[in-house]
């Protein structure tokens, strides 16, 4: 018990190690995946920075060995020289086509306005003269432009390569001048890579990353060979930028030995928690419990939006930086919550999986449930739904014309203000007078209902013509009328058990009394044998008359609680009914009685317990030859159809029959009510009970003292 109370109290902190351990296993996870490339040895020589650098240093040594290879600072290159001097003279010429003061000399000349003449000829040389100075000044100082551009280009290009020489070395071959270009003594050997280079790299080459400059080189016909040192010369920023990925690297490799660290806790953890049964302290149990308040929709949307935003933020968060501050706790505890929350999550899930039906119980009360059951109940009428609907929509478009009418008055609108009114109007003389109606035959319905469950049965509703309103109220009517018949039906059936018990005391009471009276004769010592003989033969018949009435009750019994097992087989159901004339061929003969059977086949075959169906004969011709008028017939007719057997027993009754025909079925219920013949009263209800337990069924017409019983079995099980 001891042990048991501590595992218990170290639950708890074993619980929150293994939240923080998952989140830091995540965290550590995101990082390490984001950063795969970099667990590489070297990785920075695989990455697109790297790329840059040496591409932006072979463009460079292409640019100030072979581009600027004839460049002569302070002059233009005799391209560049061209190009400026062929614009130069489109200038000149496009300033010497300029005639609009050529166009006034010839209109003076025509004029022969000779002084005109020459003030506009001499204006027009100084102008010529003017715009071919301005253009010669613009033409210098392109050329002085260009000429400075080029020579800070080259000096920038070169001083960037002399910069970047500590970082990169090169030997490159120019195939088309048959030249070399190097920062070095001389071609580098195997050797002297193996042990100064730190990368080194051919181009052109196969490397899709440096396609721009592979291109460059392929088209100038250069080739060379390029190799970083495992010491620069001065200052680097490659080698600062490998430094930096290979403490990124050594980063990362920490972090993997601290992931497997928390594996190893999570593990341990793990193998505690079931040992521990922390999922059954009470701090998780009520946790749990509180849980379930939140209907279980709503806490699978909760389970799917934060459980994507979870790992957005697993993925997105900045964890692993130097130094670790407050910031470092904060994430993490953070984290640890919605680690914590998702755990109930998945705990709860768990559960329902191996115990189905707590995510049944579950469900039935999620909102999703509970407005689908309203909705299908609001919708089992549809009528009913519709006009509700329907009303709903009404009134809000009442309160929007109100609105629509509010504008208009507003903004002057005459259309707008006409429609509401026109809504408005149709409003307040057909919906809201509909309205009301409804709700008054509501009430009256209320009231009705109030006066039935107070226990006036003579109460009624007054109803209109129309509507599932008024159904309801014609329901209400009919329930009144219903519980006083099912009242009246009460009172008949105490009636009837009342009758019952004392027919059956009485049918009881009558052999048992002879019984004891003829034992008690029987006990005098004076009889003679004859008479002694006579005594015994009538306690034998009052004792077999006692014997019939309790079987009959057993299988009264028996047959009403359906406790009987049938032997179904394919029964002739002709050949049985001779059978059973024939055992009742003296009974018939000492009669007055006439029995004229006809069957319309002589096979005639349905699926029957042949037992239990010889009883139902059994009792229908023993009743004939009970309750038949003498010197009458009994008329006995099988026949069948497609799917049925039907057999009629018809006979002229003894006894007048001034009650319904159905109480015939009923137990100690005889046409005899002066109870003259020796009949139970239950051979009726037993036939009746035989007949439907096989899927048949068994009606008795009365026209007056005319009796007719017709038994129809299927013939098809």
């Amino acid at each position: 018990m001891d042990t048991k109370s501590k595992n218990k109290r170290f639950a708890v902190p074993v619980l929150i190690v293994m939240i923080v351990s998952i989140s830091l296993a995540l965290l550590t996870m995101a990082d390490l995946y984001h950063k795969r490339e970099n667990l590489q040895e070297d990785n920075y020589f695989q990455s697109s920075g790297f790329n840059r650098e040496l591409e932006t240093f072979a463009e460079l040594v292409k640019n100030v060995h072979v581009d600027y290879a004839d460049y002569t600072p302070g002059k233009l290159d005799e391209k560049t020289a061209n190009q400026l001097k062929k614009e130069h003279e489109e200038i000149l010429r496009s300033i010497k086509e300029d005639n609009q003061l050529s166009d006034m000399i010839e209109q003076a000349k025509r004029e022969r306005d000779n002084e005109r003449v020459a003030q506009l000829t001499e204006e027009h040389s100084r102008s010529l003269q003017e715009d071919i100075a301005r253009a010669m000044s613009h033409y210098q100082e392109q050329v002085n432009n260009k000429i400075a551009e080029r020579d800070a280009e080259y000096e920038e290009r070169k001083n960037s390569l002399t910069l970047r020489s500590g970082s990169f070395k090169y030997y490159v071959t120019d195939k088309k001048n048959n030249k070399a270009y190097t920062n070095l003594p001389q071609e580098p050997t195997e050797w002297e890579l193996a042990r100064y280079a730190r990368y080194t790299i051919n181009l052109p080459n196969t490397n899709g990353d440096l396609e721009s400059i592979n291109r460059t080189y392929q088209l100038n016909q250069l080739s060379g060979i390029f190799y970083v040192p495992k010491e620069p010369d001065g200052y680097s920023q490659v080698h600062t930028d490998a430094l930096y990925y290979d403490s990124i690297r050594d980063r990362l490799i920490s972090e993997v030995v601290l992931l497997g660290g928390t594996l190893l806790i999570l593990a341990l953890c793990y193998w505690y928690l079931p040992v521990s049964k922390a999922l059954e302290v009470p701090i998780v149990a009520k946790s749990l419990a509180l849980f379930r308040f939140i209907p279980l929709d709503i806490r699978m949307a909760l389970a799917f939006v934060l459980g994507f935003t979870y790992f957005i933020m697993i993925a997105s968060t900045r964890f692993f930086f130097l130094p670790i501050d407050a910031e470092h706790f904060f994430t993490l505890a953070f984290v640890s919550l919605f680690t914590a929350y998702l755990l109930l999550q998945f705990m709860e899930a768990w559960l329902m999986y191996n115990q189905p039906e707590r995510f049944t119980q579950q469900w039935q009360k999620s909102i999703l449930a509970r407005q689908r059951v309203l909705l299908k109940e609001s919708y089992a009428n549809r009528g009913m739904f519709f006009k509700i609907s329907t009303l709903f929509i009404l009134t809000v478009m009442f309160g929007m014309s109100i609105g629509f009418g509010f504008v208009g008055l507003v903004e002057g609108s005459g259309t707008l203000l006409f429609f509401s009114f026109l809504y408005g109007m149709f409003y307040m003389v057909v919906v809201f007078p509909y309205t009301l109606r409804r709700l008054g035959l509501m009430n009256r319905i209320m009231h009705g209902a109030s006066e039935m469950a107070g226990g006036n049965l003579n109460a009624t509703i007054q109803k209109v013509k129309k509507g599932k309103l008024s159904d309801l109220a014609h329901s209400l009517n009919n329930i009144t009328k219903g519980l006083k018949h099912a009242m009246e039906e009460q009172m008949k059936s105490e009636r009837m058990k009342s009758e019952l018990i004392t027919n059956v005391s009485h049918d009881l009471k009558t052999p048992l009394t002879s019984i004891i009276n003829y034992v008690n004769l029987l006990k005098q010592e004076n009889l003679t044998p004859e008479e002694r003989k006579n005594y015994v033969d009538v306690l034998d018949r009052k004792a077999d008359r006692l014997r019939v009435l309790i079987d009959d009750l057993f299988d009264a019994a028996k047959m009403s609680s359906g406790a009987v097992e049938l032997n179904i087989e394919q029964v002739n159901v002709a050949s049985l009914l001779n059978q059973s004339i024939a055992e009742f061929s003296d009974k018939i003969e000492q009669s007055t009685l006439t029995f004229r059977v006809t069957t319309e086949q002589p096979k005639i075959v349905a699926p029957l317990d042949g037992k239990k169906t010889w009883r139902v004969f059994e009792n229908l011709i023993g009743n004939a030859l009970k309750y038949s008028m003498p010197n009458t017939r009994v008329l006995i007719h099988l026949a069948e159809t497609q799917d049925e057997v039907i057999l009629t027993f018809k006979n002229v009754s003894a006894y007048e029959i001034d009650f319904d025909a159905q109480e015939l079925f009923e137990r100690f219920k005889r046409a005899d009510q002066s109870r003259h013949t020796e009949g139970s009263g239950l051979g009726l209800a037993i036939a009746k009970s035989i007949v439907e337990l096989q899927g048949g069924r068994l009606s008795i017409e009365i026209d007056g003292d005319y009796f007719k019983v017709m038994v129809v079995f299927r013939k098809h099980a």
